[in-house]
């Protein structure tokens, strides 16, 4: 109950004691005067208007409160946090950006307010950077009064059921979810309305190779649930390679999802070398990941992230290899 309606039942309350007749005892009263019935009353009424009173009371110190609340503030007081960002398409944030050249801001960017006086952006990262983009200075806002433990479950939850956001970002957040609460994916999909089948497939993400995992996050539009559900099974078929290989064809435009879990499935494993294969090493410049190299036996094959880096890498590689066998020519 809203405190305008608890002052007004108090009201009508107070109205109705003062207007109505005493009720018939079943015993003959004693005739009372007016001021005796008035006395008799008084403790009711009072009350009454007690509570009548802390009902004005809060309901003034509540629209005093939001009367205060900002409703547009400078771009450059935002507070971002760059892992909630919804990642868009070029497309979709240049038709974004045109909607917002043309139309106000039906729906206020999401922000909680920081000690400093500066606020931390909850949801409404790409309407703040379109607004940038069109040289605004100021963006409508709505204040969210939450504590800090539920500031990234509320920013995710606000974007979790946008059509544009693709799954993988889905599974990203579900599993910081998971991770910062120990919460089970049936009791993650209850408290997100969503079935369990469709979490499980979600999850199906995590099973992908590293190698996969790194190339969807360039592009994570780009492979969907059902395909991450498809591919994860080869993965665990003892297919890790085929399907980094093919979601890479597939980040990079070559193949379908569909195309793509063909391509895994048939594609023929490497024979067999004999010999130790040494574990997996990660090349990096600084801490992105440029390559990574497996050793088996006398074979070494290097991973790029794209065929743009094998490509230009691919000359230099080679004029290592010759180097060293003109050396061991002439060593042996």
């Amino acid at each position: 109950m809203s405190l305008k309606d608890l002052k007004s039942k108090s009201d009508q309350a107070l109205a109705s004691i003062q207007t109505s007749k005493p009720e018939q005892s079943a015993r003959p009263a004693r005739p009372m005067t007016a001021p005796g019935a008035t006395a008799f009353m008084q403790p009711a009424m009072d009350a009454l208007n007690e509570r009548a009173k802390t009902a004005e009371a809060k309901l003034l110190e509540r629209e005093q409160q939001l009367a205060n609340q900002p409703t547009e503030v400078p771009l450059q007081s935002l507070v971002e946090v760059t892992t909630r960002k919804r990642r868009l398409t070029d497309d979709q944030f240049e038709e974004l950006k045109a909607n917002l050249a043309n139309n106000p801001l039906i729906h206020p960017v999401a922000v909680r307010r920081l000690a400093d006086g500066r606020f931390e952006l909850l949801s409404g990262y790409n309407r703040a950077a379109a607004f940038r983009a069109l040289g605004r200075s100021t963006i409508p806002i709505t204040v969210v009064e939450v504590d800090d433990t539920a500031v990234e479950r509320s920013a995710f939850y606000a974007n979790l059921l946008q059509p544009s956001l693709p799954d993988f970002e889905k599974f990203q957040g579900f599993r910081r979810e998971r991770d910062r609460t120990g919460a089970s994916q049936k009791a993650l999909a209850r408290e997100a309305g969503v079935s369990e089948g469709m979490l499980s497939m979600l999850f199906s993400f995590e099973t992908l190779p590293p190698l996969a995992l790194e190339a969807i996050a360039e592009r994570p539009e780009s492979v969907g649930m059902n395909c991450a559900a498809e591919l994860a099974k080869l993965t665990k078929d003892g297919r890790a390679e085929a399907v980094s290989e093919a979601v890479r064809l597939l980040v990079a435009g070559q193949l379908s999802q569909k195309e793509a879990v063909s391509y895994a499935a048939r594609r023929v494993p490497a024979a067999r070398e004999e010999g130790v294969v040494s574990p997996p090493v990660k090349i990096k410049f600084g801490r992105a990941i440029y390559c990574e190299y497996v050793a088996r036996g006398p074979t070494l094959r290097i991973a790029f992230k794209s065929e743009a880096q094998r490509v230009a890498a691919e000359e230099g590689i080679a004029s290592v290899l010759r180097t060293m066998a003109e050396r061991g020519l002439e060593d042996s």
